[in-house]
């Protein structure tokens, strides 16, 4: 049996290098003379000696702990806290649009209602309402009728039979009919008559002129009645009013 002389493992007399240490044997192996009884034992390496032989582990290698990973909360409804008693922003603000647009509509009807009160239209004065006396029929807005005598059927003897006879007064800017009366004196029933109202001035001039009709009917050799009749707008210089009826229509 062979020893190896550097380190003293046992050797099978055919290596030419120790497995344990590495150390070249080819040449003194125990068979060449070697004793019998093996050499004193040579101290045991450390274990470090003994990682040649073996492949080299990978060193380890120290990591810092890894920091912690921010994670996403989770999708959701998002809650905006809003002070009691307050609307958002979104809903103030619609609210003071319409609390604006209310206002400007609420001042623009009353600024409407007195101007219409202040000034009232002269070319299209309202209907009366009807006195006691006075038939269902209303007067109507002043109108331009035919002439007096125009048409057929001898209206213009019929206008000749007709009287008119009114009081009238300065009323808002309006010259109005405090009360009249329509009388036919013909012997045919008139459904209408057209009045002709003239504003004269204290030397006589021709001021103004208006027509409006009156509703019937009225029979024959009978009188109708009419209060507040408001005719057109009222001149300032104006002295006499004359009113005379100019078309009449008969009942079919």
């Amino acid at each position: 049996m062979a020893f190896c002389s550097n380190c003293g493992n046992t050797l099978t007399g055919k290596e030419r290098f120790c497995a344990q240490c590495g150390a070249d044997v080819s040449a003194k192996t125990a068979a060449a003379g070697a004793p019998s009884s093996p050499p004193p034992a040579a101290p045991v390496p450390p274990p470090a000696a003994q990682v040649f032989a073996s492949a080299p582990q990978p060193a380890t290698q120290t990591f810092a702990s890894a920091p912690p990973q921010y994670v996403a909360p989770a999708q959701g409804p998002v809650v905006v806290a809003v002070p009691p008693g307050q609307a958002p922003a979104g809903a103030q603000n619609r609210n003071s649009m319409l609390g604006t647009i209310i206002v400007i509509v609420i001042v623009a009807g009353l600024v409407y209602y007195y101007y219409s009160k202040s000034h009232p239209g002269a070319s299209t004065p309202a209907s009366n309402p009807p006195a006691a006396s006075q038939p269902a029929s209303q007067p109507g807005a002043p109108s331009a009728p035919p002439p007096a005598g125009s048409g057929s059927g001898g209206n213009a003897a019929l206008v000749n039979q007709q009287a008119f006879n009114a009081h009238w007064q300065s009323e808002n800017g309006f010259l109005v009919l405090t009360t009249a009366t329509w009388a036919n004196n013909s012997a045919v029933a008139l459904t209408s008559a057209v009045v002709q109202c003239e504003q004269d001035d204290a030397n006589g001039a021709d001021l103004s002129q208006y027509r409006v009709t009156l509703n019937g009917p009225t029979n024959a050799n009978a009188t109708s009645s009419y209060s507040n009749i408001r005719i057109g707008a009222f001149i300032a210089n104006t002295a006499k009013v004359n009113c005379t009826i100019v078309h009449v229509k008969p009942a079919s």
